[in-house]
């Protein structure tokens, strides 16, 4: 953990002040002048905003999708690749973010301890709205406290050799040089004794933050849009709360790893009465207001963005074509560093409900001539949404890809092409010109980091396991039977129910059904990662894509192959904690298996 440098460019002049500072330039500014000048203050606490990623490429420019069966990295020197091919270790964390998460906590804690303090006023005229604000400032700084002690748990939380369920080091407050030299006093607490720490930070989150930013107040009003709202921590809680009640995240009395893809649940009573626990939790905040209703993400709702969706409880935006030069088709001067893989093609249903790997979906893929074009032809709505395929007509360009080998858009003709028969369609622009070098242009985007539709899937997860599929549980109006039909039939258009039926026939196939829901819901939005190791889903399965020849009658014919077989070992299931901290701090118990 760091000491906080504050670094301000150009010349700071305050004038009107009690006690004016003098001028002065950035290296005679002192922390005691910067908690005089509220403007110096608050963007303190904007650090720790800023270190949040605008775009969902953010893992060194790819999806972290890639590192799971949704997709591959084109790019073999990419973070993500490296993380599939078992390069993790103690030393090396492709995707570590320990060092920067605990930066952010010292902006925020620095911020608590000195930015709300009656030496800075936030409003000189008004003692009433300098205390809102305060309030609104301090509903903000234990929503970014929540937000990065919760990033260090989701990829450092895990299990220690001794079975026991661990979280990360908790800081509740501002680290000052004495207290980092001695090491040995920072350990890791229990994984459930870090959840509760970040749920109470985020229930004086919701008691402080407005509910929405809106109208014309300067620190209320539309101009303060992006910034944290009570829906945006209550989002925040059912996340943590579920990945609280998982199974890779119980002691090993409760819950045992017996190999990749596989556990025993070892004390089913107390298992499901943490279910319960988090399912009433979850149920409470789908009351809130603006809850409880699922909002289809659009393809306009994240790119080529005209307005904000109303699902949106906290989000990044950002105005270029970034995000185009690294996923587009080389065809389209795009470098394709995330495509799509053929395991999540078929992960999705075709119109009539059933899967598609299911011959009652109106399609055999098994047939070594299967034409895959039918396939793509019975997709529910979904799936154009998130993939684009053989045939498939490029955004606004009018002229279907072609990834057949020689095709323009294959692999064979550009070396930077697609290597699965997939492109990314989620996130980017339909302006399919817009990286022409002679005239290039920039697309409006939204990342949403937190969605209230999310809630919704969370407590479908969260009621399945504590009541099964059909059962309405305490405090809830519905089911998690209610709330999947809903999701497939206003997102997939999927109006038969057939399929649905039959998996709430019991709590584990029902389990399974809102497992890849929710890969499909959340698909390149970075969640697939994480769900797999907290379900110890099996990491390790090969992904694959299609081959395409155009045979001689211009018709086509596919071949499902293996692109990049994954690594993965039954201890990536937690990532290890740095090889510098366990080094200096014998007090730092480290993850099973590293």
């Amino acid at each position: 953990m760091n000491r906080l440098y504050i670094i301000l460019a150009g010349i700071l002049l305050v004038s009107g002040c009690e006690k004016a500072l003098d001028t002065k330039v950035t290296w005679q500014i002192g922390d005691e002048d910067v908690w005089r000048v509220p403007e110096l203050a608050m963007g303190v606490l904007h650090k720790a905003y800023n270190g949040i990623s605008n775009r969902p490429d953010c893992y060194a420019e790819n999806f972290l999708d890639a590192a799971t069966d949704n997709a591959v990295c084109t790019q073999h020197s990419a973070s993500v690749y490296k993380l599939g091919q078992g390069a993790m270790t103690s030393f090396n964390n492709p995707i570590g973010n320990w060092s920067t998460c605990y930066n952010m906590l010292e902006y925020v804690n620095s911020f608590l301890e000195n930015g709300l303090s009656d030496n800075v006023l936030y409003n000189r005229e008004d003692p009433d709205k300098d205390a809102q604000i305060k309030d609104r400032l301090r509903g903000e700084a234990y929503f970014l406290r929540a937000w990065w002690h919760f990033e260090l748990l989701r990829m450092y939380g895990g299990k220690s050799a001794d079975g026991k369920a661990l979280g990360v080091p908790v800081a509740d407050h501002y680290i000052s040089y004495e207290e980092a030299s001695e090491n040995g006093m920072f350990i890791r607490p229990s994984y459930q004794a870090t959840v509760d720490f970040i749920c109470n930070d985020l229930d004086l989150a919701m008691e402080l933050l407005p509910a929405s930013y809106s109208g014309s107040d300067q620190n209320f009003g539309d101009t303060q849009i992006g910034r944290a709202t009570s829906g945006a921590a209550a989002v925040l809680k059912s996340r943590v709360l579920l990945y609280s009640a998982s199974p890779a995240m119980q002691d090993d009395d409760i819950v045992k790893i017996t190999g990749m893809g596989t556990y025993e649940v070892v004390n089913p009573g107390i298992y499901q009465k943490k279910w319960e626990l988090v399912a009433k939790q979850i149920a409470r905040i789908l009351t809130m207001e603006g809850f409880g209703t699922y909002v289809p993400l659009l393809p306009s709702d994240i790119a080529d963005a005209q307005s904000e969706s109303s699902d949106f409880a906290f989000r990044r935006y950002f105005n270029n074509n970034l995000l185009e030069a690294n996923h587009f088709p080389p065809y389209y001067f795009g470098k394709s560093m995330t495509v799509p893989s053929h395991n999540l093609v078929k992960a999705f249903c075709a119109k009539n409900g059933f899967p598609v790997t299911d011959p009652r979906s109106g399609v055999d893929i098994s047939g070594p001539a299967f034409d895959m074009s039918r396939l793509y032809s019975v997709m529910d709505d979904r799936f154009s949404r998130v993939i684009y395929s053989q045939g498939s007509v490029f955004g606004n360009s009018g002229t279907a890809l072609d990834m057949s080998e020689g095709g323009r858009d294959s692999h064979g003709y550009n070396e930077n092409a697609t290597t699965t028969g997939y492109y990314l369609a989620k996130f980017v622009s339909t302006v399919s010109g817009m990286l022409n070098p002679v005239a290039s242009a920039g697309s409006a985007h939204y990342n949403p980091l937190l969605r209230k539709s999310e809630v919704l899937l969370n407590y479908a997860e969260a009621s399945n396991e504590a009541y099964g599929p059909k059962a309405v549980g305490e405090g809830s109006s519905v089911s998690a039977y209610d709330i999947i039909k809903s999701i497939r039939s206003l997102a997939g258009g999927i109006m038969s129910d057939a399929w649905l039926d039959e998996c709430a026939g019991g709590k584990d196939t029902f389990r399974a059904l809102i497992q890849n829901e929710r890969r499909l819901e959340f698909a390149f939005e970075n969640h697939r990662y994480f769900d797999m190791r907290r379900w110890l889903l099996p990491l390790d399965e090969d992904v694959c894509g299609v081959e395409i020849t155009r045979n001689e009658d211009n018709t086509f014919s596919y071949r499902e192959k293996v692109v990049e077989p994954r690594k993965y070992t039954v201890r990536d299931y937690y990532a290890p904690l740095p090889y510098a901290e366990i080094s200096k701090n014998p007090n730092l118990v480290n993850n099973t298996g590293w």
